[in-house]
């Protein structure tokens, strides 16, 4: 179940009952407000790089969510979005200060809540009291931005567990590669050391019939004493 099912499952806003399907079910969102008042300039207003960071957040959230978001945002019209301009599945109106912008959102209530249940997000206490006059919804901007955390917290978390499974297989893999080197070496010294011994030289062959070559002084006395003996013959 998406997180605005489990929201508007049954009642929302303790005024009013969503009574159509969610896809007979639109989405007004002051835009502007959810950019942090911290990072506003001097006069309070959000800076275009602010602008098209909500609306890339508020684009993503209605893809997946799959629901029909309008956003009204304080300031200049955005290069990637112009003014009635849908981006991403979501359709962009500007206005030039905080009031007009409350002007356009309860414009739009009255023409979208004809044919459709309209759910305002805002955190305006005024604008919530005159959109529930109207027959609108009401949210506070600071649970849309907690179910935004939230989903970026999960998707952190399911990143972190498939990084630990990839960098564990990867280290399975390089124990059981090395397990299988270190095999492979061992194998492989011991048929290098069964030839060695094969075709090495054999000491154990007939040592005694191999008869040591003789020194050459012995074997030169040797010989004169054979002469000697010769001259001791007289011939026949």
């Amino acid at each position: 179940m998406s997180f605005l099912s489990q929201l508007f499952g049954k009642r929302a806003g303790g005024r009013k009952t969503l009574t159509r399907p969610a896809e007979e079910r639109v989405y007004v969102v002051d835009a502007t407000g959810m950019v942090d008042p911290r990072q506003r300039n001097g006069g309070g207003q959000a800076s275009p790089r602010d602008h098209f960071a909500i609306l890339r957040m508020l684009a993503q959230f209605a893809g997946r969510e799959g629901i029909e978001i309008q956003a009204v945002f304080t300031g200049r019209p955005l290069r990637e979005a112009g003014e009635g301009q849908e981006f991403k599945g979501v359709r962009v109106f500007y206005t030039e200060n905080g009031a007009s912008a409350q002007a356009k959102m309860k414009d739009l209530i009255r023409k979208l809540a004809v044919r459709k249940d309209v759910v305002l997000l805002t955190a305006n206490a005024t604008l919530e009291r005159e959109a529930g006059e109207l027959g609108a919804v009401c949210m506070r901007l600071s649970t849309l931005r907690k179910s935004f955390d939230e989903r970026d917290d999960r998707d952190r978390d399911r990143g972190d567990q498939g990084n630990r499974g990839e960098h564990g297989d990867r280290d399975r893999g390089n124990r059981e590669r090395g397990n299988r080197n270190h095999g492979n070496r061992d194998r492989g010294n011991r048929d290098r050391g069964d030839r060695d011994r094969q075709h090495g030289p054999n000491n154990n062959r007939n040592p005694a019939s191999e008869t040591p070559e003789e020194p050459a002084e012995e074997a030169d006395k040797r010989e004169k004493e054979n002469q000697t003996v010769l001259d001791l013959i007289d011939p026949v």
